[in-house]
């Protein structure tokens, strides 16, 4: 079993005690025939930001979290392009509020798995400014990096493990390595994963998203019966993949609610809403309930008895899943700029 690392989740297990606050930016009208309008969406996620962190503006925010001296990734999710993916509009938002807080732009990585599916997602103008890259082009899975865990699984080519000379042989491991771009690449995370339903995991979020993407050899580790339980819940508490989260914003202006984290534009509804929380846990449980809301309005399986990780990371401390003890706060957006 993958070993948790108590002292990660006993610095977050306090936080457990009072209520979690998961703020939502929400307009319809940030959706035109099926595209989102950048200029809007950029004040939502301003808004969130600055009310996740209680600050008035949004350079302040951001300096709440990070330093200049940091080399900040931005962790997005492109499997779902260019239907489903994280839009470039949240990206940029979120990039240039960190240039606001003295962040350089070549210190600002914008990153996921595959280069394959980020070439999709119309992230070419965020090149130019930005060093956008994929962990599949900066050097693939990291040679020291490695988590274990009681559970083989088959290596693919890309594995970091896997012997193109054997490729007709089936090839097993119980290790993953971490992705070079998160152990070497960046100090801090900012976290922007797409919503939609997953395959292996459930719900693409603030876990899937930042531990399955990070790690080859991952189908092990989230797959069924248990769906990522304990896994996902201990795999984040890791001070190199969790523990480098700031802050997790969740980009649900068009959910996909059934096929992810592939691409199927039938099941994407065009919701408008960015939710932002520092609360991994509780912002999955929100991102849940909404997914299997509109799963239950087109006579789908509900997915909540497959995330049972989401208790497992509750236990261990990551935060919180009681609804009880949830505060879903609205934010009014800042007025548009002249």
């Amino acid at each position: 079993m993958v070993k948790a690392f108590p002292v990660l989740a006993l610095l977050l297990v306090a936080a457990t005690g009072r209520a979690a606050d998961v703020y939502v930016a929400r307009s319809a009208a940030v959706i035109e025939s099926g595209k989102v309008r950048s200029g809007a969406v950029a004040r939502m996620v301003d808004s969130a930001v600055m009310a996740a962190t209680g600050k008035q503006d949004i350079s302040s925010a951001w300096r709440s979290l990070v330093r200049p001296t940091d080399r900040v990734g931005i962790k997005i999710s492109a499997s779902g392009a260019p239907v489903s993916s994280t839009h470039a509009a949240v990206v940029s938002a979120v990039a240039e509020g960190l240039v606001s807080a003295g962040v350089a732009p070549q210190r600002i990585v914008i990153w996921d798995r595959k280069w394959s599916d980020m070439s999709r997602t119309g992230y070419g103008a965020l090149s130019r400014r930005f060093l956008v890259t994929s962990t599949d082009r900066a050097g693939g899975y990291s040679d020291d990096d490695v988590v274990t865990a009681a559970v083989m699984g088959r290596l693919i080519d890309g594995d970091r493990d896997f012997s193109p000379a054997q490729a007709a042989e089936e090839q097993t491991s119980g290790k993953s390595h971490l992705s070079v771009v998160l152990t070497r690449g960046v100090d801090k995370v900012v976290h922007v994963p797409a919503l939609t339903d997953h395959l292996s995991s459930g719900l693409n979020g603030a876990f899937s998203g930042m531990v399955l993407d990070n790690l080859d050899n991952w189908r092990r580790l989230a797959r069924p019966p248990h769906y990522g339980d304990p896994y996902l819940a201990e795999l984040y508490s890791d001070p190199r993949i969790g523990g480098k989260v700031v802050l997790t914003i969740l980009d649900a202006l068009r959910p996909q609610y059934a096929g992810g984290p592939f691409p199927e534009p039938q099941y994407v509804e065009n919701y408008g809403a960015i939710y932002v929380s520092r609360d991994p846990v509780a912002l999955d449980t929100v991102a849940l309930d909404l997914i299997d809301g509109f799963r239950k309005g087109a006579g789908l399986p509900l997915l909540a008895p497959k995330l049972t990780w989401l208790e497992s990371a509750a236990t261990i401390g990551l935060g919180v899943t009681d609804r009880a003890r949830i505060r879903v706060v609205p934010v009014q957006g800042p007025p548009p700029q002249p």
